[in-house]
Protein backbone atom coordinates (compact mmCIF):
# COMPACT_ATOMS: atom_id res chain seq x y z
CA UNK A 1 0.00 0.00 0.00
CA UNK A 2 1.24 3.52 -0.73
CA UNK A 3 -0.25 6.90 0.10
CA UNK A 4 1.12 8.09 -3.24
CA UNK A 5 -0.99 5.72 -5.33
CA UNK A 6 -3.90 7.91 -6.42
CA UNK A 7 -5.82 4.85 -7.66
CA UNK A 8 -6.18 3.22 -4.24
CA UNK A 9 -8.90 3.81 -1.67
CA UNK A 10 -7.75 5.62 1.45
CA UNK A 11 -5.75 3.42 3.82
CA UNK A 12 -6.35 0.40 1.59
CA UNK A 13 -4.83 -1.77 -1.13
CA UNK A 14 -8.17 -1.86 -2.96
CA UNK A 15 -8.53 0.10 -6.19
CA UNK A 16 -11.16 2.82 -6.29
CA UNK A 17 -14.09 1.46 -8.27
CA UNK A 18 -17.59 2.31 -9.45
CA UNK A 19 -19.07 -0.66 -7.63
CA UNK A 20 -18.32 0.62 -4.14
CA UNK A 21 -16.42 -2.58 -3.28
CA UNK A 22 -13.90 -2.28 -0.46
CA UNK A 23 -12.68 -5.89 -0.35
CA UNK A 24 -9.84 -6.86 -2.72
CA UNK A 25 -11.01 -10.44 -3.36
CA UNK A 26 -14.60 -9.32 -3.96
CA UNK A 27 -13.40 -6.68 -6.42
CA UNK A 28 -11.29 -9.24 -8.30
CA UNK A 29 -14.30 -11.54 -8.63
CA UNK A 30 -16.70 -8.82 -9.77
CA UNK A 31 -14.16 -7.33 -12.17
CA UNK A 32 -13.45 -10.72 -13.73
CA UNK A 33 -17.13 -11.46 -14.30
CA UNK A 34 -17.86 -8.05 -15.82
CA UNK A 35 -14.81 -8.14 -18.09
CA UNK A 36 -15.74 -11.60 -19.40
CA UNK A 37 -19.20 -10.29 -20.27
CA UNK A 38 -17.69 -7.32 -22.10
CA UNK A 39 -15.33 -9.62 -24.00
CA UNK A 40 -18.25 -11.69 -25.29
CA UNK A 41 -20.11 -8.56 -26.41
CA UNK A 42 -16.98 -7.22 -28.07
CA UNK A 43 -16.55 -10.36 -30.15
CA UNK A 44 -20.08 -9.97 -31.44
CA UNK A 45 -19.77 -6.27 -32.25
CA UNK A 46 -16.29 -6.39 -33.80
CA UNK A 47 -13.25 -4.18 -33.38
CA UNK A 48 -10.58 -3.00 -35.79
CA UNK A 49 -8.96 0.14 -34.35
CA UNK A 50 -5.40 -1.10 -34.03
CA UNK A 51 -3.66 2.02 -32.74
CA UNK A 52 -2.83 3.69 -29.41
CA UNK A 53 -6.31 5.25 -29.42
CA UNK A 54 -7.75 1.81 -30.11
CA UNK A 55 -5.90 0.33 -27.13
CA UNK A 56 -7.55 2.96 -24.93
CA UNK A 57 -10.96 2.27 -26.46
CA UNK A 58 -10.54 -1.44 -25.86
CA UNK A 59 -9.53 -0.97 -22.24
CA UNK A 60 -12.53 1.32 -21.66
CA UNK A 61 -14.89 -1.26 -23.21
CA UNK A 62 -13.51 -4.02 -20.99
CA UNK A 63 -13.11 -2.14 -17.71
CA UNK A 64 -15.40 0.87 -18.01
CA UNK A 65 -18.10 -0.69 -15.84
CA UNK A 66 -15.62 -1.03 -12.99
CA UNK A 67 -13.20 1.92 -13.06
CA UNK A 68 -13.66 5.64 -13.76
CA UNK A 69 -10.17 5.77 -15.25
CA UNK A 70 -10.74 2.93 -17.73
CA UNK A 71 -9.29 3.83 -21.11
CA UNK A 72 -7.03 6.54 -19.67
CA UNK A 73 -3.27 6.27 -19.37
CA UNK A 74 -2.03 5.83 -15.81
CA UNK A 75 -0.60 8.93 -14.14
CA UNK A 76 1.90 7.19 -11.87
CA UNK A 77 4.79 4.80 -12.35
CA UNK A 78 4.17 1.21 -11.31
CA UNK A 79 5.99 -2.07 -10.80
CA UNK A 80 4.92 -5.66 -10.23
CA UNK A 81 6.99 -8.27 -8.44
CA UNK A 82 7.27 -11.37 -10.62
CA UNK A 83 8.03 -14.74 -9.05
CA UNK A 84 9.69 -15.86 -12.28
CA UNK A 85 12.15 -12.96 -11.85
CA UNK A 86 12.75 -13.73 -8.17
CA UNK A 87 10.56 -10.82 -7.09
CA UNK A 88 11.92 -8.26 -9.54
CA UNK A 89 9.69 -6.31 -11.94
CA UNK A 90 9.74 -5.74 -15.66
CA UNK A 91 10.58 -2.10 -16.37
CA UNK A 92 7.33 -0.54 -17.60
CA UNK A 93 7.16 2.78 -19.43
CA UNK A 94 7.29 5.89 -17.31
CA UNK A 95 3.83 7.42 -17.11
CA UNK A 96 4.85 10.48 -19.14
CA UNK A 97 6.30 8.34 -21.95
CA UNK A 98 3.29 6.06 -22.43
CA UNK A 99 1.88 7.71 -25.56
CA UNK A 100 5.30 7.95 -27.22
CA UNK A 101 6.15 4.33 -26.40
CA UNK A 102 2.77 3.04 -27.59
CA UNK A 103 3.15 4.88 -30.88
CA UNK A 104 6.62 3.41 -31.28
CA UNK A 105 5.24 -0.10 -30.70
CA UNK A 106 2.51 0.38 -33.29
CA UNK A 107 5.02 1.73 -35.81
CA UNK A 108 6.88 -1.57 -35.55
CA UNK A 109 3.66 -3.60 -35.81
CA UNK A 110 2.40 -1.63 -38.80
CA UNK A 111 5.71 -2.11 -40.63
CA UNK A 112 5.06 -5.86 -40.95
CA UNK A 113 3.45 -7.32 -44.07
CA UNK A 114 1.04 -9.44 -42.04
CA UNK A 115 -0.92 -10.81 -45.01
CA UNK A 116 2.19 -12.30 -46.59
CA UNK A 117 3.24 -14.38 -43.55
CA UNK A 118 2.78 -18.11 -43.04
CA UNK A 119 0.73 -19.24 -40.05
CA UNK A 120 3.82 -19.96 -37.96
CA UNK A 121 5.61 -16.75 -38.90
CA UNK A 122 2.43 -14.77 -38.17
CA UNK A 123 2.33 -16.22 -34.64
CA UNK A 124 6.04 -15.56 -34.11
CA UNK A 125 5.74 -11.93 -35.19
CA UNK A 126 2.83 -11.49 -32.75
CA UNK A 127 5.01 -13.01 -30.01
CA UNK A 128 7.87 -10.61 -30.73
CA UNK A 129 5.92 -7.39 -31.30
CA UNK A 130 2.83 -7.34 -29.06
CA UNK A 131 4.91 -7.61 -25.87
CA UNK A 132 6.07 -4.09 -26.78
CA UNK A 133 2.51 -2.94 -26.08
CA UNK A 134 2.29 -5.04 -22.93
CA UNK A 135 5.56 -3.65 -21.57
CA UNK A 136 4.29 -0.08 -21.90
CA UNK A 137 1.60 -1.13 -19.37
CA UNK A 138 -0.45 1.97 -20.20
CA UNK A 139 -3.13 1.42 -17.53
CA UNK A 140 -3.15 1.05 -13.78
CA UNK A 141 -4.77 -2.37 -14.06
CA UNK A 142 -5.95 -4.76 -16.79
CA UNK A 143 -2.97 -4.57 -19.14
CA UNK A 144 -2.48 -8.29 -19.76
CA UNK A 145 -6.15 -8.97 -20.47
CA UNK A 146 -6.31 -5.95 -22.76
CA UNK A 147 -3.20 -7.07 -24.66
CA UNK A 148 -4.45 -10.65 -25.06
CA UNK A 149 -7.85 -9.40 -26.23
CA UNK A 150 -6.09 -7.06 -28.63
CA UNK A 151 -4.11 -9.99 -30.02
CA UNK A 152 -7.30 -12.02 -30.43
CA UNK A 153 -9.00 -9.24 -32.38
CA UNK A 154 -5.90 -8.54 -34.46
CA UNK A 155 -5.51 -12.23 -35.33
CA UNK A 156 -9.15 -12.56 -36.39
CA UNK A 157 -8.91 -9.31 -38.37
CA UNK A 158 -6.36 -11.09 -40.54
CA UNK A 159 -8.56 -14.11 -41.15
CA UNK A 160 -7.36 -16.52 -38.47
CA UNK A 161 -9.25 -17.96 -35.52
CA UNK A 162 -8.08 -17.50 -31.95
CA UNK A 163 -8.45 -19.82 -28.97
CA UNK A 164 -9.04 -17.23 -26.26
CA UNK A 165 -10.12 -19.94 -23.82
CA UNK A 166 -6.66 -21.52 -24.09
CA UNK A 167 -5.02 -18.20 -23.25
CA UNK A 168 -7.46 -17.43 -20.41
CA UNK A 169 -7.08 -20.85 -18.80
CA UNK A 170 -3.28 -20.52 -19.00
CA UNK A 171 -3.10 -17.12 -17.30
CA UNK A 172 0.02 -17.93 -15.30
CA UNK A 173 1.90 -19.24 -18.31
CA UNK A 174 0.82 -16.28 -20.45
CA UNK A 175 1.85 -13.73 -17.84
CA UNK A 176 5.25 -15.38 -17.41
CA UNK A 177 5.67 -15.56 -21.19
CA UNK A 178 5.07 -11.81 -21.50
CA UNK A 179 7.52 -11.15 -18.68
CA UNK A 180 10.24 -13.26 -20.32
CA UNK A 181 9.62 -11.47 -23.63
CA UNK A 182 10.36 -8.09 -22.04
CA UNK A 183 13.80 -8.58 -20.57
CA UNK A 184 15.92 -6.60 -22.99
CA UNK A 185 18.81 -8.49 -24.57
CA UNK A 186 17.96 -11.51 -22.43
CA UNK A 187 14.37 -11.77 -23.67
CA UNK A 188 13.01 -15.24 -24.38
CA UNK A 189 10.23 -15.29 -26.97
CA UNK A 190 9.88 -19.03 -27.46
CA UNK A 191 7.39 -19.44 -24.59
CA UNK A 192 4.92 -16.94 -26.04
CA UNK A 193 5.55 -18.27 -29.56
CA UNK A 194 4.61 -21.78 -28.43
CA UNK A 195 1.20 -20.95 -26.99
CA UNK A 196 0.34 -18.50 -29.79
CA UNK A 197 1.09 -21.10 -32.45
CA UNK A 198 -1.44 -23.33 -30.65
CA UNK A 199 -3.96 -20.52 -30.09
CA UNK A 200 -3.92 -19.15 -33.65
CA UNK A 201 -5.70 -21.44 -36.09
CA UNK A 202 -6.62 -21.55 -39.77
CA UNK A 203 -9.83 -23.37 -38.84
CA UNK A 204 -12.63 -22.60 -36.37
CA UNK A 205 -11.64 -23.44 -32.79
CA UNK A 206 -12.91 -26.82 -31.62
CA UNK A 207 -15.68 -26.56 -29.07
CA UNK A 208 -15.24 -29.08 -26.28
CA UNK A 209 -18.24 -30.74 -24.67
CA UNK A 210 -18.54 -32.94 -21.59
CA UNK A 211 -18.01 -36.35 -23.16
CA UNK A 212 -14.90 -38.31 -22.20
CA UNK A 213 -13.16 -38.04 -25.59
CA UNK A 214 -13.68 -34.28 -25.83
CA UNK A 215 -12.51 -33.63 -22.28
CA UNK A 216 -9.38 -35.74 -22.85
CA UNK A 217 -8.62 -33.78 -26.02
CA UNK A 218 -9.01 -30.51 -24.12
CA UNK A 219 -6.77 -31.70 -21.29
CA UNK A 220 -4.06 -32.71 -23.78
CA UNK A 221 -4.14 -29.28 -25.44
CA UNK A 222 -4.29 -27.21 -22.25
CA UNK A 223 -2.23 -29.23 -19.78
CA UNK A 224 1.16 -28.27 -21.20
CA UNK A 225 0.52 -24.63 -20.31
CA UNK A 226 -0.63 -25.24 -16.76
CA UNK A 227 1.45 -23.25 -14.27
CA UNK A 228 1.25 -24.70 -10.78
CA UNK A 229 0.67 -22.41 -7.83
CA UNK A 230 0.39 -19.28 -9.96
CA UNK A 231 -0.92 -16.44 -7.83
CA UNK A 232 -1.23 -12.94 -9.33
CA UNK A 233 0.39 -10.14 -7.38
CA UNK A 234 -0.85 -6.54 -7.40
CA UNK A 235 0.88 -3.63 -9.09
CA UNK A 236 2.65 -1.26 -6.74
CA UNK A 237 3.38 2.44 -6.85
CA UNK A 238 6.93 3.16 -8.01
CA UNK A 239 8.33 6.50 -6.93
CA UNK A 240 9.62 8.53 -9.88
Amino acid sequence: MSKYDIYLQDNSNVLKNKLGITDEAALDTAESMMVRTRMALLYNSGFSDFSPIGVCKLHKILFGDVYEWAGKYREINIQKRESILAGKSVWYSNWDNIDKDLNSAWDKINAVGWKSLTHEDFAKEIAHLFPLIWQVHPFREGNTRTTVMLIALFVEHYGYYFDYELMASSAGYVRNAFVLSCFGEYSEFEHLEKILIDAISDDPIEKFDNNESSLKSKETKYKKYYTEYYKPTPHEYLES
